[in-house]
């Protein structure tokens, strides 16, 4: 829970700060902080409770994430599976793509590459035992990881909440500015989701937290930085 209190300064003024309510490792916690960053605030994704806020703050914003699997297989790929008429020893193809629709198990499969490619490096064939990443709406069963490969050996498994379901048309996006000193970077994600975007979110968020709460408002929303970056470009 989140909720504003009212502390005493040593000026005789006072300062509002924003006391968080959570469970840690040795239980129930409290702090007191200046500055608070919300988390996802969808259904099922986020229990906080904000109190005291007036006007009231919302829980939950409307929209649910789309839900993914993510398997990791070290193993033989199948090319039948594919409906691939080249030989294993021949396919080197690192991302299949697949068509939205309800007979597919699978939404892509991607060959892993090494984080440093060295140089010479050559991409081993379907033939040769590697390491594939399946996306998949569903968890793979052991008789569909059967058809997809050959042989393998270690497979690990992630069930994650990937993205936010976009309808169009899209719903209007929350607020980055929740109260004075609280602040929504999620709200990025329901015009675009990319880990690119929310580090360009947190960055913004920082910069217009520290903006703020220096009253340097002139660098806030500044209509024409984008023309003037450009022309120093």
């Amino acid at each position: 829970a989140i909720s504003i209190k009212v502390r005493p300064s040593k000026s005789g003024t006072t300062t509002n700060f924003y006391e968080v309510n959570y469970v840690g490792e040795s239980g129930s916690a409290r702090s007191l902080y200046d500055i608070v960053v919300a988390t996802p605030l969808q259904q099922g994704k986020s229990d906080i409770i904000f109190s005291g806020f007036s006007p009231p703050l919302p829980s939950h914003y409307p929209g649910r994430y789309h839900h993914t699997v993510s398997t990791r297989i070290h193993g033989r790929l199948n090319m039948s599976f594919l409906w691939s008429t080249k030989k294993a020893s021949d396919f080197t193809v690192s991302h299949i793509l697949t068509m939205d629709s309800e007979d597919s198990i699978i939404n892509s499969l991607s060959s892993i590459e090494p984080v440093q490619i060295p140089e010479g490096y050559i991409r081993p064939p379907a033939s040769v035992a590697h390491v594939w990443k399946v996306f998949s709406p569903q968890p793979l069963t052991q008789e569909q990881l059967q058809d997809m490969f050959i042989t393998w050996d270690s497979s690990s498994e992630t069930r994650w909440l990937a993205y936010p379901i976009y309808r169009p048309p899209q719903r209007k996006t929350p607020p980055f500015i929740l109260h004075n000193r609280l602040y929504y970077l999620n709200a990025v994600e329901w015009a675009a989701s990319a880990m690119e975007m929310s580090a360009i979110s947190a960055r913004n968020v920082a910069l217009l937290a520290h903006h703020r709460g220096h009253q340097q408002e002139v660098k806030v929303d500044q209509e024409d930085l984008h023309t003037r970056l450009r022309g120093e470009l």
